[in-house]
């Protein structure tokens, strides 16, 4: 079972790797390192942070490597097997706690001033092994110029706390001329590892029905939250009001994002990561609305955003002590230093998750979600409390199996749970 610390699932890797090369004319040592990075829309970031920072501190080359958008194998990996050692590395939090991936390789980061600034860190067995690098959140992405044409007026999406009004508001958009208000893409990856891990928001919380689950005691086919989310899911996915429905399955997220972006459509469920994909005219404003589990206004899970620390930076325990110790500075320039919080948030438009940094996201769904987290309108990461390779690969295509009407929530239900008492057994060793 995963663990959490103070709400926030402990599960990351942290990869790092360094090798020695003498200075020319030099008798000083330059400490090379080698950083990846598993955000692939921020390659360019990530390269000209390497550089700035070996520019300040010239005793540390730094190498960086980025994951390619859509890869399933990260640079970490890939550098592994070739015999190179990484440094530091970016990896899924749920990587990094007993049976995940970088559980054995994620080095404890002792004495770290940053601590001070988050409460986001990765804490394991009472140790620090990753650093908060993105703090991000998902649900239905809309656009606000579509929206607020469509109901006359200002447009308040945190008032949207049940399903019935937002079929209301879809029912809205689609009167004032848009055909088809959704677009929604289904990949395994979205309809898996996002959109079901939500029905961890629910009772005493995401550790205890996780828990519950892998021990067969929560039965979904009967669980209220579960059915409600799937209820949520039928009505994104409803050919009455989603583009695609006539064939739910197929690679639409380009598409889909193009057609909200361009107000031909205006709904789709992804994350602040997302706003680049919508091309988007310069000056439009998109914003979330939170994924309603049921219509009960009072549901306290209703409303409220599933957002937190989706990458964790760790240090490689294979790296030398040199690499290791240069590593931990580099995560340090992020954290204190006036260009590594500029790379962070203005140049990444990635939410910091130090309270120390002095700057906001500008684009429009990082502020949005940004304006939910001052709120207090969110819920805890629920994709940190899972495996995401196995939702991707295991858990998406059940998902999307029932989408496409070829199982039925009974199946699906049974499906999930099979899974989690499997993967529960393997770790406990039962």
């Amino acid at each position: 079972m995963k663990k959490t610390v103070k709400g926030v699932v402990l599960t990351a890797a942290l990869a790092l790797a360094v090798t020695s090369i003498p200075m020319m004319g030099s008798a000083a040592a330059k400490t090379t390192i080698i950083i990846t990075n598993g955000k692939g829309e921020i390659a360019a970031q990530w390269k000209a942070a390497a550089a700035a920072f070996s520019k300040a501190n010239p005793d540390i080359e730094v190498q960086a490597y980025s994951q390619e958008v859509g890869d399933s194998l990260g640079p970490f990996d890939k550098l592994t097997k070739s015999g190179k050692v990484v440094t530091v590395a970016m990896v899924e939090p749920s990587s990094v706690y007993k049976g995940g991936k970088y559980y054995d390789i994620a080095a404890e980061l002792k004495g770290t001033k940053w601590a001070d600034q988050t409460g986001d860190e990765a804490i394991v067995e009472g140790k620090v092994k990753g650093f908060p690098f993105a703090i991000e959140g998902f649900g239905i992405v809309f656009n606000r110029a579509v929206v607020e044409k469509a109901i006359g007026g200002k447009f308040n999406e945190k008032s949207i706390k049940t399903r019935a009004q937002l079929e209301d508001l879809i029912k809205k958009v689609q009167k004032s001329g848009v055909k088809f208000p959704v677009a929604y893409q289904t990949e395994a990856w979205s309809v898996g590892n996002h959109y079901i891990s939500q029905f961890l928001h629910q009772g005493k919380g995401e550790e205890a029905t996780l828990s519950a689950v892998e021990t067969g005691k929560l039965k979904l086919a009967k669980n209220a939250t579960f059915n409600g989310l799937l209820d949520t899911m039928d009505l994104l996915a409803n050919p009455k009001y989603n583009l695609y429905g006539s064939r739910v399955l197929g690679q639409y997220y380009d598409q889909a994002h193009v057609k909200v972006g361009s107000g031909e459509a205006a709904f789709l469920f992804n994350g602040n990561w997302a706003f680049d994909s919508l091309k988007a005219q310069k000056g439009a404003d998109y914003g979330f609305i939170a994924v309603p589990q049921d219509n009960n206004a009072n549901n306290k899970y209703n409303g409220k955003m599933t957002a937190g620390p989706t990458q964790l930076l760790i240090i490689n325990k294979k790296a030398s002590a040199a690499q290791q110790a240069a590593g931990k500075k580099f995560l340090d320039w992020i954290v204190f230093d006036k260009a590594g919080q500029d790379f962070l948030v203005n140049k990444s438009q990635v939410i910091s998750a130090f309270k120390n940094n002095p700057y906001s996201v500008t684009n429009p769904l990082g502020a949005n979600l940004a304006s939910y987290i001052k709120a207090g309108l969110t819920v805890p990461f629920s994709t940190n409390y899972i495996n995401a390779g196995d939702y991707f690969n295991i858990v998406g295509p059940a998902v999307q199996k029932y989408l496409a009407k070829k199982s039925s929530r009974t199946q699906l239900a049974k499906a999930i749970e099979d899974y989690h008492i499997k993967n529960y057994k393997k770790i406990s060793g039962q």
